[in-house]
């Protein structure tokens, strides 16, 4: 083998090496564990539903979870927020003690969403999607609303339903 046929063969390998690193890093990613702000899946005092917003038709997203104890304890600062994977619902502090959930699932594909309180949106960082606080899209290219749940709070207890 010649170098130049060496050197061409080397080349190319390390070309597919790093364009499949590239298309890794482009994948879904609905479960972000390494997020600050994403609970562990078995999080969460009781439930009824658990696997709401991608189970199936019948399952119903209920369950509830203890905001005095990590790592929900995010949620009693205006703004925190945390992304319950379980049931794939995102969860944020808005003022006093109103509460916000939504869908954790970008409607465009799939990725995970954060909630950034300074524009009091969901932003889906893997193509700039941004929703409202009732889960309609702010600005594609997402075209589908999030489902929004109901939310009540009974002293550090924090339902949330369909």
């Amino acid at each position: 083998m010649e170098r130049k046929d060496f050197i061409e063969k080397v080349g190319l390998s390390g070309a597919a090496i790093l364009i499949f690193g590239c298309m890794q890093s482009c994948s879904k990613d609905s479960d972000m564990t390494s997020s600050p702000n994403t609970p562990p899946n078995s999080g969460g005092t009781g439930g009824t539903g658990g696997t709401g917003g991608g189970g199936s038709a019948s399952t119903k997203v209920d369950f509830t979870l203890d905001i005095s104890t990590g790592p929900y304890d995010v949620l009693q600062k205006e703004g925190g927020f945390i992304v319950y994977s379980v049931a794939k619902v995102i969860i944020a502090k808005i003022a006093g003690n109103a509460f916000i959930a939504v869908s954790s699932v970008c409607t465009h594909a799939g990725a995970t969403l954060e909630y950034v309180s300074s524009t009091n949106k969901f932003y889906c960082s893997a193509h700039g999607s941004n929703f409202n606080q009732t889960g309609t899209v702010a600005n594609g290219p997402a075209s589908e609303a999030l489902k929004q749940y109901k939310t009540s709070l009974d002293g550090t207890k924090l339902r949330v339903y369909e």
